[in-house]
C-alpha cells in the first residue's frame, strides 16, 4: 500500500511539473513550411526592387519633368532679351553699343581679330552659363568686357548707363529669380553691306546700320556633374539681327513721289543737295509717258535755286533705278505698302498724333521736338520727336521742331520755317511753303496716295514752293531722324551647337 501511494504521488509530481515549467518540445518542420519561407523571401526582394525601379523612375521622370520646363523658361528668358534688345534701340547709335560705356575699346590687332569671330558675340560662354548662380552671377561675371553692351553712350567723358547690364536682367517667381537673361551687340563683319560702308571693316563701328544681338537665356535645375563641370542651369542662346531702314535716306533735299506732279516755284527759294540732287523724283509710272521729273524741272527753272550733287541747275534727277535696287526704298514705289506706312507704321512710332485738320498759330502749335547737331546726339537737352498729323497742317506763323513731322492731309507753311529732320507729307500730296528761317534741313518727301488698302494708288503732287524758303539736304539730320523709328529685325536662328 506504501509503495502504491508513493508511485501515485511521485506521477503527479512529474505531471504538475510539466504543466508548470517544462519547455515544450518544437514541432518538427515539414517540407511545406520551407517551401512557403523561399515564397515569402522572394516575394519581399521582388517588391523591394519593384519599390527601388519606381523610386528610381519617379526620379528620372522629375529630372526630366524639372530639365524641360527649365529649358523652356531659358529659351523664353533668351527671346526675352532678343525683344528687349529691339525695343531700346530706337533712338541709339549703334556706335555706342559696339564701343560700351566707355566708349573705348581694345585697338590690339589681335582682340579686334577676335572680335571679328562668331564666338565673340556670346555674352557668356555656355560653361559659365551653365554653372553660375542666377541669383548672384557677380562672382561668375566680374570680369566681362563692356564690349557690346547695350548703354546710352558716352557723353561729356562719363560712361554712359548699361541698359541690359553684364550681370543680366533676373525674372523673378515669387523671392526668386527663376531666370536671367544676358545680351550682347556686335557687327556684322564681312558682310557686302558692311564693307561698303566700313572699308576697314571695324569690328566697333557699324557701317550699314545692321547689327547682331545675341542673347543668352539661364534658367537653374537639378545640379548635376558634368565631367570637369558642374551644370545647375538650363541654358538656350538665340541670335537675331537688326536693321535700321534706310528708306527716307533719298539723299535728295526733295523727294517727290508719284507718276506725275503739279509744281510751281516762285520767289527766291534755295533747294540744296549739297553731294546729293536737289530735287529727286520716284516715277511711279515709268511708260505712261508723263515725266514728273520734266516738270519739276520746269518747274524750278522759273524761281529760286536748285543746286547739289554737280548736275547744272536746276538740279533734278530721276531716282527711280536706283531706289528699284535697294530693298529699303523699293517699296517706296508701291501704293499700298507706303500707305501702310502712313496708316499703321507712323501711328505707331509717333510720339504724338493728332487728328484731323490742324491749324498751329504762334501761340497754339504744340512743342515739337529740338535738336542740337552741334551737341552730341545723346546729350540731355536732344528731344527729337515723330509727329502725325492725320489730315491737313496749316502752320500760318511758322514751324519749328525736330525728328519727323507725317502729315496724311496737306501742309501749308508760311511765317520762319525751322525743321530738323524729315518732313513726309504723305496722302493727300499737298505742300505749299512761302517761308523764311533756316527752312528744313534733313529731307523732305512729297506724295500722294489715292484710295485704300490694296486698292491705293499714286496720285500727282501737287507742289508750291515760294519766298525766301530753304530746304537743305543733311545726312546727319536724316541718320537722327530715322533712328526715332523703330528697327527691323530681318534675321533670327538658334544657336544649338558651336559657333564658327
Amino acid at each position: 500500500m506504501a509503495n502504491d501511494a508513493n508511485r501515485r504521488h511521485t506521477f503527479h509530481h512529474r505531471k504538475n511539473s510539466s504543466r508548470l515549467g517544462a519547455p515544450p518540445r518544437p514541432p518538427r518542420p515539414t517540407p511545406e513550411s520551407g517551401v512557403a519561407l523561399l515564397v515569402v523571401m522572394f516575394m519581399l526582394g521582388l517588391v523591394s526592387i519593384l519599390g527601388l525601379v519606381l523610386t528610381m523612375r519617379a526620379t528620372t521622370e522629375a529630372r526630366i519633368g524639372d530639365n524641360s520646363e527649365s529649358h523652356m523658361r531659358a529659351v523664353y528668358a533668351a527671346l526675352s532679351g532678343l525683344e528687349h534688345a529691339r525695343m531700346l534701340a530706337r533712338g541709339i547709335e549703334f556706335d555706342a553699343w559696339l564701343r560700351g560705356p566707355d566708349g573705348v575699346c581694345d585697338n590690339t590687332p589681335a582682340y579686334r581679330a577676335e572680335a571679328r569671330r562668331f564666338s565673340f558675340r556670346l555674352p557668356v560662354p555656355v560653361a559659365t552659363a551653365q554653372r553660375l548662380d542666377i541669383a548672384a552671377p557677380l562672382a561668375d561675371l566680374g570680369a566681362t568686357s563692356d564690349d557690346g553692351v547695350p548703354n546710352t553712350g558716352l557723353f561729356s567723358g562719363s560712361p554712359g548707363t548699361e541698359l541690359i547690364p553684364r550681370l543680366g536682367i533676373a525674372q523673378w517667381a515669387g523671392p526668386f529669380p527663376a531666370s536671367r537673361y544676358f545680351v550682347k551687340v556686335a557687327d556684322n563683319n564681312g558682310e557686302a553691306s558692311e564693307l561698303a560702308g566700313d572699308a576697314g571693316d571695324d569690328p566697333f563701328s557699324d557701317g550699314d546700320g545692321i547689327v547682331i544681338v545675341r542673347a543668352v537665356g539661364v534658367a537653374g535645375t537639378f545640379a548635376e556633374q558634368v565631367g570637369a563641370n558642374i551644370r545647375r542651369n538650363s541654358v538656350a542662346v538665340y541670335e537675331s539681327r537688326l536693321k535700321r531702314a534706310a528708306t527716307w535716306n533719298l539723299g535728295a533735299a526733295m523727294t517727290v513721289v508719284g507718276p506725275a506732279a503739279a509744281a510751281s516755284f516762285t520767289g527766291t527759294p534755295e533747294i540744296a543737295g549739297g553731294d546729293a540732287v536737289g530735287i529727286g523724283v520716284l516715277d511711279t509710272a515709268p511708260d505712261d509717258g508723263a515725266s514728273p521729273e520734266a516738270a519739276l524741272r520746269a518747274a524750278a527753272a522759273s524761281g529760286g535755286t536748285v543746286s547739289g550733287g554737280g548736275l547744272s541747275e536746276p538740279s533734278v534727277r530721276d531716282l527711280t533705278a536706283a531706289a528699284r535696287a535697294d530693298r529699303d526704298k523699293a517699296w517706296l514705289l508701291d501704293a499700298s505698302r507706303l500707305q501702310g506706312f502712313a496708316t499703321r507704321d507712323a501711328p505707331q512710332a509717333a510720339d504724338r498724333v493728332y487728328d484731323g485738320g490742324q491749324l498751329w498759330t504762334a501761340s497754339s502749335t504744340p512743342p515739337l521736338g529740338a535738336y542740337d547737331k552741334d551737341l552730341p546726339w545723346n546729350a540731355p537737352s536732344q528731344a527729337p520727336r515723330v509727329t502725325l498729323v492725320r489730315g491737313d497742317l496749316a502752320a500760318p506763323d511758322g514751324l519749328s521742331g525736330a525728328g519727323v513731322l507725317v502729315v496724311t492731309g496737306g501742309l501749308e507753311c508760311a511765317g520762319t520755317l525751322d525743321w530738323r529732320g524729315l518732313i513726309l507729307v504723305l496722302g493727300e500730296g499737298r505742300l505749299s511753303l512761302d517761308a523764311g528761317g533756316p527752312g528744313v534741313a534733313g529731307g523732305l518727301v512729297v506724295g500722294k496716295l489715292t484710295g485704300t488698302g490694296a486698292g491705293a494708288a499714286f496720285g500727282a503732287p501737287e507742289i508750291e514752293i515760294g519766298g525766301a524758303t530753304k530746304v537743305t539736304a543733311d545726312r546727319e539730320l536724316v541718320r537722327m531722324a530715322l533712328r526715332l523709328f523703330p528697327v527691323e529685325r530681318v534675321g533670327f536662328r538658334e544657336i544649338a551647337g558651336i559657333d564658327p
